[in-house]
């Protein structure tokens, strides 16, 4: 129970702060997957990754990975890369999943959005092509394994952490089948990291292509790269994928905003042959901003967890050192005393200097934190928003997206996914 602290002493630190995370900042680790990694010591190695990690293991970890994930030129020499995964993907749209009569997408198109994330991730963390966007993948391919994979486990440990488990006691069938997919995933994603170690040995200094994460991480430390890879892989699919199909509905349900951003891009992007470059990125200001309003509303976590380290006064309550709080951005994200119309996709509030819509400026910092925040903020954020930008980006040039069915439903799990069919109908431009 809280206690109100009525004398506010001088560790009161008021109710518009936060708790100070020191270089070390700790929050309750996925308990079942830090279980399965200290027991895949052949895989881990003694190095647990950024997801289950405390402590000085966690900073060191952090320390070697964020020059290669954190800065903002790390997505610069991929555009060309995602551009083509891109096309590719919408060139299957057109021949293979829209209805030629209706114009709608299958109600598989959520698991076609899995496969261009796994696509996207791959290229970038491993600088290879799966395959994933190739006509008639079978169901037990290896691609469609890794996203199935990665469905189940994430599903597997909200049963082990959040509901009532003695996996804790005893190894129950849960757990088993929790060690079993992680198997499998870690299985295919290793082969792969493996085939791009052996190609970076096998090049010559000459080579000048463009590194891939995995090469980078690789010339530091081998066992950082490999578990950063497998990360990598395991994180970024689930999370992208929702991620822009949640964005592609609040652009459906708000013809105004995507039709302010189809005369962005064509503003940008006159032929949509024309390459995308970094300059051009930077003349499509309202795409970052949809991106923004769509993790305003839609976030794919509930909210930021800190364990904190030192007794604390926050808004006149004490708070005990070792007590876990929830920073909630769902819903403070929502709040009508942060922004005004809050259930509203009003893009234009995150537009500096925008005077005729409601603006974000005056918004608690902290009200929202779709990615997290200080040190321990997603390390992938750029490479997840980088992939959205450039699907978006192309789609718009070549459809208006419409939708006709009943609002999308959410999961809410560990990750918020989507429960909705994914039946975007697509016109052509």
């Amino acid at each position: 129970m809280l206690r109100k602290q009525h004398d506010q002493g001088a560790h009161n630190h008021g109710s518009n702060s936060t708790p100070k995370e020191g270089p070390w900042p700790q929050r309750i680790a996925m308990e079942s997957l830090h279980y399965y990694r200290i027991n895949r010591e052949w895989i881990y190695k003694g190095k647990y990754g950024l997801t289950t990690s405390q402590g000085k293991d966690w900073y060191d970890f952090r320390t070697k990975v964020n020059q290669h994930m954190m800065q903002p030129r790390v997505i610069n020499p991929h555009i060309g890369q995602m551009t083509e995964i891109a096309i590719e993907f919408i060139q299957k749209i057109r021949e293979e999943l829209r209805n030629p009569i209706t114009l709608e997408l299958p109600t598989s198109f959520n698991n076609e959005m899995n496969k261009w994330a796994l696509e996207s991730i791959c290229a970038i963390a491993l600088n290879h092509r799966l395959g994933c966007l190739k006509s008639n993948i079978a169901e037990d391919s290896e691609p469609q394994k890794m996203i199935d994979s990665i469905h189940d486990m994430f599903n597997l440990m909200f049963r082990l952490e959040l509901m009532p488990s003695l996996w804790r006691i005893y190894n129950t069938r849960t757990l088993k089948k929790f060690f079993n997919v992680l198997d499998i995933l870690n299985g295919i994603a290793i082969k792969y990291i493996t085939q791009a170690k052996e190609k970076l040995h096998n090049e010559t200094t000459s080579n000048t292509r463009e590194r891939s994460v995995l090469d980078k991480l690789l010339f530091i430390d081998e066992q950082t790269a490999y578990v950063m890879a497998l990360d990598m892989l395991t994180a970024g699919v689930d999370t992208t994928s929702n991620t822009c199909g949640m964005l592609l509905y609040h652009l459906a349900m708000n013809p105004r905003a995507q039709e302010k951003l189809h005369k962005e891009i064509k503003l940008a992007l006159p032929d949509k042959e024309s390459p995308i470059t970094v300059e051009t990125m930077k003349k499509i200001s309202y795409l970052k901003a949809c991106l923004k309003e769509s993790l305003r509303l839609s976030p794919i976590a509930i909210g930021t967890l800190r364990t904190i380290r030192d007794d604390i006064v926050i808004g006149g309550y004490n708070i005990p050192k070792d007590c876990d709080i929830i920073l909630g951005h769902s819903l403070l994200a929502r709040d009508p005393k942060e922004f005004k119309n809050p259930d509203e996709f009003i893009p234009e509030r995150w537009i500096r200097g925008e005077t005729e819509f409601p603006s974000a400026k005056n918004a608690h910092p902290f009200s929202y934190m779709p990615f997290g925040f200080g040190a321990r903020t997603c390390i992938g954020r750029r490479f997840a928003e980088f992939e959205i930008e450039i699907l978006v980006l192309k789609l718009l040039q070549n459809f208006r997206i419409e939708w006709h069915h009943s609002p999308l439903k959410l999961h809410n799990r560990l990750i918020n996914t989507i429960a909705s069919p994914l039946q975007f109908k697509l016109i052509d431009l």
